[in-house]
């Protein structure tokens, strides 16, 4: 198995689509993606665009499961989210044959159009709202609340503890990496709901938590716009919650497992903040482990 992250030039995507039973396609293009799996696109001879996503690590084997299986629900539910295709491992590593999402990142169509920030902002949230509406797979039920809860650092272990003394419900499917980078649009409709592998039977307001955090702290990518991005935080936030109230009805206290999110998103990125082709920065790190402290500490509990 590899001790580090492989890389796109470690990796022949035609051998690896041959392996899933893709012959005869278009050259795979890179495409960029999350921080721990690295993306192709593709046409068969059909026409049909689709995605070839190959997991960095051996050892993300379990995620690339569970990314899956929230997939195959999501087919169920008529979610707008990729269809998987093939699944399979190439010397260890998992890898995926998805269909294709077509659009943009939610993010890139607020860049290039900051007057429909409201609109699409909106859209996010009543999407987010749809996924809290459908019921998670077993397999999925089977491993909640434990599995989801205990996403933080040891450091933090005082708030997974913290959250199990909430009682938090399974009875939803969560996404927990819900922002405006991992929903596709046509900048009508969203077109897809990507990067499912911390997909989780859960509860909706560890969801809606861990989305507030990312849309308040997270890093944006670099840019010349991501001063406006920055800027635009509240705003975005506020839409958001805006759309959210509309599609269920209301929108449920999160404040509770907010110091909670923030620590499962430190987590996330201290594992990749010395990489490369990441772009947060151990200054990053430190504010947010400074937000989750003083939110730890409006819920009673000291770091």
């Amino acid at each position: 198995m590899p001790g580090s992250p492989l890389s796109s030039s470690q990796v022949q995507p035609r051998e690896v689509l041959r392996a899933l039973g893709y012959s005869g396609v278009s050259q795979p293009e890179p495409v960029h993606g999350g921080w721990d799996t690295l993306l192709w696109r593709f046409a068969t001879k059909d026409g049909r665009q689709h995605s070839l996503r190959v997991y960095s690590l051996a050892r993300l084997r379990p995620i690339a499961w569970r990314e899956r299986v929230a997939l195959d629900c999501c087919a169920g539910a008529g979610l707008p989210a990729p269809r998987v295709e093939a699944a399979g491992e190439l010397d260890g590593v998992p890898a995926m044959v998805l269909s294709w999402c077509p659009g943009e990142p939610l993010l890139s169509l607020v860049e290039r159009r900051p007057w429909a920030l409201w609109r699409l902002g909106r859209l996010f949230g009543r999407t987010q709202a749809r996924i809290h509406g459908v019921a998670p797979p077993p397999e999925l039920v089977a491993q909640a609340p434990g599995e989801w809860v205990a996403r933080v650092g040891d450091e933090y272990a005082e708030l997974a503890a913290h959250i199990r003394r909430l009682a938090p419900s399974t009875g939803s499917l969560i996404h927990m990496d819900f922002h405006p980078l991992n929903i596709i649009s046509d900048g009508s409709t969203i077109t897809g709901i990507i990067d499912w592998s911390g997909a989780a039977a859960g509860d909706p307001r560890a969801d809606l938590a861990r989305t507030s955090i990312t849309l308040l702290a997270a890093p944006v990518p670099p840019g010349p716009l991501s001063p406006l991005l920055n800027m635009a935080r509240r705003l975005i936030l506020s839409a958001w919650r805006s759309g959210y109230r509309q599609e269920a009805g209301g929108i449920p206290d999160y404040k509770p497992f907010m110091a909670w999110a923030g620590a499962t998103l430190l987590a996330e990125i201290e594992l990749v903040v010395d990489r490369a082709d990441v772009w947060g920065t151990p200054d990053d790190v430190r504010r947010l482990a400074r937000l989750v402290r003083e939110w730890a500490s409006d819920d009673g509990i000291h770091l």
